[in-house]
């Protein structure tokens, strides 16, 4: 890296600050409008606008003084911690333990959140707390630089609050925390159904790979706890794994200490999108043990990398294949010259050949495997594939209540790094190659990685995307391999503005998850648990549990008779889908109130515009399952702090609600 003067540092340091006090301060005035109070009269906020105030005086004062002759003294206070570095190193130590897990914690607190939680104060925290980690790297390693030990104590940051924001999820608690989370535990076990209920059901239809590796707790009779333990703990093996599979391809680093930076650094990028932790099943098994030389390896591992792809979602079933031509591409053989325009051509031919070869045999395996798949699933085949009939929600590209970023700004945003990587570094493509091949590999990169982009903002587009990145987790992953090679066959320095890109950017999108403690209060859950027990009991008829799955699978409920049909996730899938099939065949059996009881959230026929999040998918679930479940069920017995509702049948008949009932 460029390193900045020391002069350029600190001012830009000095400025940065003054930014993101005054965002700060914005945020305060926000806040107090949203609790409609004086922000003068206040005297929290007031306390608050005063620090911001404090903060954008000192900070911007400061920047002035050092365009004057006072700027070594200015420098001088600021580089206090060069001469700390003896006395005062293990209380430094100690002190840069507690600042990366001061922001997680903090966070934690519901009371912290509401009065600290806008963007602009978040990261302003964020901010300050780096700096403060900074100075204590600085002064455990005097030598460091400054701006190494700011770009460290940035990415370990922003490692360490992404891992604390997925641990909250380990918890007893025993219904369902989020929409999905109950599917989650129920689709594995049909892998397992004559074990756990008896009898053979369908498999999965939605992501039959990602259920498979949700699967081994299942082996034995794990209880909730571990299940939610396993899936944070797989999400971060397999998602973790890229880093140093994709490392392995370049040796040994110029230093340990760069090593484990860009490890924690790719686990922090990955996990802003966040990454489906089914695709790295796909990734590092390629980046890992792909030879160049080696077409019989490369083979074998298209055919079982494939076989995966096609055991998950149909926009990645070309993705093995598509890793593969960026590794070729990257490391085949090189031509020191050019030995005329016909063996100029024949190497471009075989440059094009076989990652096409590649491509669409990997294509075309995924494919053979999800029909073999659908065949032995015992569904529907219409139920599979609905995603490509759903509609699209162009207005998602920008920003918007379901997502405030905007996929098009937010992925633009997320890549702006990477891309400046690769164009300040021109050893991508080697200058040993001939300039044909240069700017053949050159086109193939851009090509592979718009497709991958475009496919992944096609898909973001569907209803019931739109809400984050990881429906761009392919373009995603590319653009990281591709970025790899820039940075790691580095032939000339990377300007000191680029890094600044690569750390700040990550840590921005690092910094919004929370963390926080799983709190409930255990006598009411389990007197709701006691209740659902006591209505199976006296229940002669079917029972249908459209949600809480898990409870039977699990056995925290006993003698349940599982309907496998109609879950929550399947029928939210088909509601966005219009799948008329599928929805009629539901109907029907609502209408003939097939089901003594049924077990859901509670169900409220509302229906919303796109200015709220999640309108369109809210109205698909209204229409299609609320309204006639309540035009012929009613509510019996209600458990709100378990999100709980038991629905019997209408004695009287039809009944549908209006909008807002």
């Amino acid at each position: 890296m460029i390193s900045p003067s020391q002069s350029t540092f600190w001012r830009v340091i000095l400025g940065f600050t003054s930014l993101l006090a005054a965002f700060a301060l914005a945020d305060i005035f926000q806040l107090a409008e949203k609790l409609q109070v004086n922000p003068f009269a206040s005297k929290t906020i007031l306390g608050m606008l005063a620090f911001f105030a404090l903060t954008i005086f000192l900070a911007g004062g400061a920047l002035i003084l050092t365009l004057t002759g006072h700027r070594q003294k200015i420098f001088s206070t600021l580089e206090v911690s060069t001469r700390l570095a003896g006395c005062f190193r293990f209380a430094a130590i100690l002190a840069f333990l507690a600042i990366l897990l001061a922001f997680p914690i903090l966070y934690a607190l519901p009371e912290f959140r509401q009065l600290f939680g806008g963007n602009g104060i978040r990261f302003f925290i964020f901010w300050l707390l780096a700096l403060a980690g900074m100075n204590c790297l600085k002064t455990t390693r005097p030598s460091f630089t400054f701006a190494a030990a700011l770009a460290a104590m940035l990415i370990l940051q922003s490692a360490v609050n992404l891992a604390a924001s997925y641990l909250p999820a380990i918890t007893d608690y025993p219904f369902a925390m989020g929409w999905s989370e109950t599917s989650r535990f129920y689709f594995p076990s049909l892998f397992f159904s004559e074990k756990i209920y008896g009898q053979n059901y369908p498999w999965p239809i939605l992501h039959p790979s990602l259920h498979l590796l949700l699967t081994p707790p299942y082996w034995f009779e794990a209880p909730l706890w571990l299940h939610r333990a396993w899936q944070v703990g797989i999400r971060f093996l397999m998602v973790g794994l890229i880093a140093p599979a994709l490392l392995s391809r370049f040796g040994r680093t110029r230093s340990r200490g760069l090593y484990w930076l860009a490890f924690v650094w790719i686990f922090v990028y990955l996990f802003t999108l966040p990454l489906y932790l089914h695709l790295p099943l796909m990734v590092f098994p390629l980046l890992w043990l792909f030879r160049a030389e080696d077409d019989r390896r490369t083979w074998i591992l298209l055919f079982l990398t494939s076989v995966w792809a096609g055991l998950s979602r149909l926009n990645w079933y070309p993705m093995p294949g598509l890793i593969l031509s960026v590794l070729w591409l990257l490391e085949s053989g090189r031509r020191t010259k050019d030995e005329g325009q016909k063996a100029m051509v024949v190497e471009l031919l075989k440059r094009f050949w076989r990652p096409a070869a590649w491509t669409v045999f990997g294509s075309l395996v995924a494919y053979v495997v999800s029909q073999l798949y659908i065949s032995l699933s015992g569904n529907q085949p219409g139920d599979f594939f609905t995603s490509i009939s759903s509609d699209l929600l162009w207005y998602r590209l920008w920003p918007n209540e379901t997502y405030q970023l905007g996929v098009l700004p937010g992925i633009l945003l997320l890549s702006l790094p990477l891309w400046a990587l690769i164009a300040v570094k021109d050893s991508i493509v080697s200058r040993r190659w001939s300039e044909h091949r240069k700017l053949f590999d050159s086109v193939m990169f851009f090509a592979i990685l718009l497709v991958l982009f475009v496919g992944g903002i096609f898909v973001s587009m569907k209803i019931g995307g739109g809400a984050d990145l990881h429906n761009m987790d392919a373009y995603a992953v590319m653009l990281l391999i591709v970025a790899a090679y820039a940075f790691f066959r580095a032939e000339k320095p990377i300007p000191w503005q680029v890094v600044a890109l690569l750390v700040l950017v990550p840590a921005w999108f690092a910094q919004q998850p929370s963390s926080g403690v799983a709190r409930y209060a255990k006598a009411t859950s389990q007197a709701t648990l006691t209740a659902i027990q006591q209505r199976v009991d006296a229940t002669e008829g079917q029972i249908l549990f459209i949600t809480q799955r898990h409870l039977i699978a699990m056995k925290m409920l006993e003698v349940v008779t599982l309907i496998p049909e109609y879950e929550r996730e399947d029928l939210m899938e088909m509601a966005m889908a219009n799948n008329v099939g599928y929805l009629e065949r539901f109907e029907q059996d609502i209408v003939r109130q097939r089901f003594a009881v049924i077990v859901v959230d509670p169900l409220k026929f509302n229906l919303l515009g796109s200015d709220y999040a999640m309108g369109e998918e809210n109205n698909a679930w209204a229409r299609w399952v609320v309204k006639p479940v309540l035009c012929w069920y009613r509510e019996d017995e209600t458990f709100p702090a378990d999100r709980v509702v038991i629905y019997v049948p209408r004695e009287e008949g039809k009944d549908c609600p209006t909008v807002g009932d």
